[in-house]
């Protein structure tokens, strides 16, 4: 006869060896939520209205996204600190925490802060910002938040950056075929999908969050498909400060997560 604690340790290894791991508590996951929106929002508002538009992600004791909250919770991140960064468009990288707010102007040049913390920012750039996050704890609870959900026109566009490397790849070619020199433009990819895989192969309890609908998708047919690729790699919720929704529920996108 199997023993109980032998049968909770084999679950648990097993759980690991498959690259699964435990979700964070979903009311501790509200009131994460709660700590981002009132201690670090940066302050402002869109031309829309909207609060500014800001991602972080989190790497704490894997403890501390069970069903218990601390109120210390990230105390070593001063709120202030954060905010002064993110109001000017900095990147900001704590102990515990990585943030960002979107840089730029033109559709062309702009990085969105989902992009600014989990790509590159150019070829001297090694390590992501939430790469070298999740290297400081192997185990610990990640937490992935963005005000807005994912955009659909960059931020979730695969297709876009396909594009945008066949077009330097034919660029590169004609230049060469003719004897010019290469003056190519580089391809920019801005499609985050690729760069989950790092929250997906981490062995910590993770979650990916948003607050609401990005306002230009809302009503958009293909939202659910996209968000859907993204719950397929990372756990997705769509959270508020008192209560969180699961987005993925019987392989669907649940509406709540669509408006």
């Amino acid at each position: 006869m199997v023993r109980t604690g032998v049968l909770i340790g084999l679950v648990l290894l097993s759980l690991l060896s498959s690259g699964q791991s435990a979700e964070v508590d979903q009311n501790t996951l509200a009131k994460i939520t709660e700590v981002f929106q009132t201690r670090y929002q940066p302050s402002g508002e869109t031309d829309s209205g909207g609060g500014v538009q800001y991602a972080v992600a989190i790497n704490v004791p894997a403890d501390q996204c069970g069903d218990t909250f601390s109120q210390n919770f990230l105390s070593q991140d001063d709120s202030n600190t954060v905010k002064q960064e993110l109001t000017a468009n900095h990147l900001y990288q704590g102990q515990h925490m990585v943030a960002a707010t979107p840089k730029g102007v033109s559709s062309t040049s702009k990085i969105h802060s989902e992009r600014a913390l989990l790509m590159c920012a150019g070829f001297n750039q090694a390590v992501t910002p939430v790469q070298n996050l999740l290297n400081k704890d192997r185990g610990g609870c990640v937490v992935f938040y963005t005000y807005n959900s994912p955009c659909l026109e960059y931020c979730l566009n695969q297709t876009k950056d396909e594009n945008e490397r066949n077009r330097e790849t034919k660029q590169r070619e004609r230049a060469e075929k003719k004897g010019k020199p290469v003056n190519v433009a580089p391809a920019v990819a801005k499609c985050i999908l690729n760069s989950l895989s790092m929250l997906s192969n981490h062995n910590g309890p993770k979650a990916f969050v948003f607050s609401q609908v990005y306002r230009n998708d809302i009503n958009n047919p293909e939202l659910a498909a996209a968000l859907k690729k993204v719950a397929e790699q990372v756990p997705l919720y769509k959270c508020t400060t008192n209560s969180c929704v699961k987005c993925l529920n019987n392989n669907e996108i649940v509406n709540q997560c669509l408006s």
